[in-house]
């Protein structure tokens, strides 16, 4: 199982270099503090808060190969419709006659963009001279950056509230997917038995639980009044080797009849559907909308977080035709998320002109698992906002 790093927040804010087009020599002044272990890369200008960031990348060849940064912003080379990769993207420019190479990015206020540095085809680093890195739940390096404005999520970067809720283990023998399923119950802090929680479903949620620290977020809503108290039911819903047998029906019938039925059977769980939500990350996205437009109204509730673009434009077409009743519905998206930004664009246009409430949420980051994680806050408070409503972080 991945672990979570501690990220070294650094920043490196060098006001004297004009990123976009500097001077040469300034430049060439930056690399010589580099090389001497004073300074390090990126480097990043922002002329006040608010504005957009310049941003020179920094890199010295290997063996003569030009380098090449692929990340949220310059594009990792996948094309949006996944059937050609672009191995062009993101070279960079020599400096000078040096074995420096620089590229140049614009960047919007707040961001945090992850990026590698390429040799090549196949030779993936992280950049040596950036320590920042980013949480990877695949383990691996990956750079990060992020404006001088950037705002850390208070409910990771503040201490965990403590006392907080109760997270139990538990088995779903689910006919449905054809093996047990693990899954995870977190029970608020002050819990009875005779309560009737909201319920927020995490499809695909077993990582998010205990890798994302979904629990920690809820605990720390929960705490601040942001949210009203929920119970948090986090699914191990596809195994390794599953590949595609349990899309559609099977997936379906999981999340809409055993997950819901496990939970009721054993917490105090409310027995409208209307409070219950079911989330989706990436490629579970589509299962999540299934469920949520199921004519058994399992769910009221829909969070889409970065949908990929296994969610077609024909499957919210039939999706959204499938639901009479409005849910309310979350979307965060990733504005440097090149490859799937369309799709979570083109289901906040379906599911609005479906006459469902949508509140979109774009943030100036890539897709990736800090994306979700560090905006998960901005969902539930979406879902089960005590205002009802999405409120922007501060």
């Amino acid at each position: 199982m991945a672990h979570l790093r501690t990220a070294a927040w650094v920043v490196v804010v060098v006001a004297s270099v004009a990123c976009g087009g500097g001077r040469e020599g300034d430049i060439e002044a930056a690399i010589a503090e580099i090389e001497a272990g004073r300074g390090a890369t990126p480097l990043i200008a922002q002329p006040s808060p608010g504005s957009d960031a310049e941003v020179t990348f920094l890199v010295t060849s290997s063996d003569g190969r030009v380098p090449r940064i692929v990340s949220d912003v310059t594009g990792w080379g996948e094309s949006p419709d996944d059937s050609s990769f672009d191995l062009t993207i993101g070279t960079m420019t020599r400096v000078g006659s040096s074995d420096w190479y620089r590229l140049d990015a614009r960047v919007a206020p707040r961001s945090r963009i992850e990026y590698l540095v390429v040799y090549g085809e196949t030779d993936y680093q992280a950049d040596p001279n950036n320590p920042r890195r980013a949480w990877s739940r695949g383990g691996d390096d990956i750079s990060e950056l992020v404006t001088p404005d950037y705002l850390p999520p208070k409910e990771l970067s503040e201490a965990p509230v403590g006392p907080g809720g109760t997270t139990v283990e538990g088995m779903i023998d689910s006919r449905a997917l054809g093996a047990p399923r693990r899954v995870l119950a977190h029970l608020p802090l002050g819990y009875r038995d005779d309560g009737a929680y909201p319920v927020a479903v995490f499809h695909g949620g077993w990582g998010v639980a205990r890798d994302g620290q979904a629990p920690r977020v809820i605990d720390w809503l929960i705490a601040h009044g942001e949210i009203e108290p929920i119970v948090g039911l986090f699914l191990e819903s596809n195994l390794e080797g599953d590949g595609d047998n349990h899309e559609g029906a099977p997936m379906r019938t999981f999340l809409t009849d055993e997950a819901r039925g496990w939970l009721a059977s054993r917490y105090a769980a409310s027995a409208d559907g209307d409070d219950w939500a079911v989330i989706g990350i990436s490629y579970g996205a589509k299962d999540a909308l299934d469920a949520a437009v199921s004519p058994s109204r399992a769910y009221g509730r829909l969070g889409l977080l970065i949908p990929g673009r296994r969610l077609s434009p024909g499957d919210l077409e039939v999706f959204t035709q499938q639901r009479g009743n409005p849910l309310r519905v979350a979307i965060l998206a990733g504005r440097y998320d090149q490859a799937n930004l369309a799709t979570a664009q083109q289901a906040r246009q379906a599911l609005t002109g479906a006459s469902h409430e949508v509140d979109y949420i774009e943030v100036p980051e890539g897709h990736n698992p800090t994306t979700w994680r560090d905006h998960l806050r901005d969902v539930l408070v979406s879902l089960f906002g005590t205002s009802r409503r999405c409120r922007a972080r501060p």
